[in-house]
């Protein structure tokens, strides 16, 4: 519950910080000092260097916040590995392996999916538009999945680059696409939901964590 309510917060702060670019809340136009520059960077995004701070103090904080919102970017820029455009196991294949072909695929999937966290931990600490990043990260864990239970870097992956695509945009949109998301199918078991049988994990997860609330 603690944790919930301060990622609750840490949205509120950047959907305040918004609101006040597009105009819907006014503020005082003064100037940043250093303390404001470094509490606006650390909201959104992460801990800045000095020099970040040192090109915010003096500026006008309306201006401020708008610069950092139209230049986030949550484009991918760490090159895409090869393996990732391998075909996909089937099942039937899955289940003719023997268990040490299995368990070397496994290992092999975990071995690329660190490879994945260690490109995007990258981006993290080079990106120029770290609320992109920020976003990204905020939504990873709001939607999460994990290989553990996955098991499929590349589908992973292509979650990874879902949530991106929409950390910065509408709500609705975004719940509809993580929705027909093959690694959230999975991990939420709707990739064995039948009509018959129908399994209520993925809809009990968007009514009370993904949206409305317990």
């Amino acid at each position: 519950m603690i944790e919930r309510m301060n990622r609750i917060k840490r949205a509120l702060h950047l959907l305040f910080a918004i609101a006040m670019t597009l105009g819907c809340i006014q503020v005082n136009a003064q100037a940043l000092d250093v303390r404001d520059a470094r509490h606006l960077l650390t909201r959104t995004g992460f801990t800045p260097s000095e020099t970040e701070v040192q090109a915010l103090v003096g500026k006008d904080r309306v201006a401020a916040i708008r610069d950092i919102v139209q230049r986030a970017d949550a484009t991918l820029k760490q090159p895409a590995a090869a393996w990732l455009t391998e075909d996909l196991l089937k099942p039937d294949q899955l289940r003719a392996m023997t268990p040490d072909e299995r368990r070397d695929y496994l290992r092999r999937e975990v071995a690329r999916s660190l490879e994945l966290r260690g490109q995007w931990v990258t981006q993290m600490l080079d990106t120029p538009t770290p609320l992109a990043e920020r976003m990204t990260l905020f939504w990873h864990n709001h939607f999460v999945s994990s290989q553990q239970k996955v098991r499929t870097a590349r589908l992973m992956q292509e979650q990874h680059l879902l949530i991106r695509s929409h950390a910065l945009g509408n709500f609705a949109t975004f719940l509809k696409a993580i929705a027909k998301d093959p690694a959230m199918l999975i991990y939420l078991d709707g990739a064995n939901s039948r009509k018959a049988a129908p399994n209520e994990n993925f809809a009990r997860e968007v009514m009370e964590l993904f949206t409305l609330g317990e």
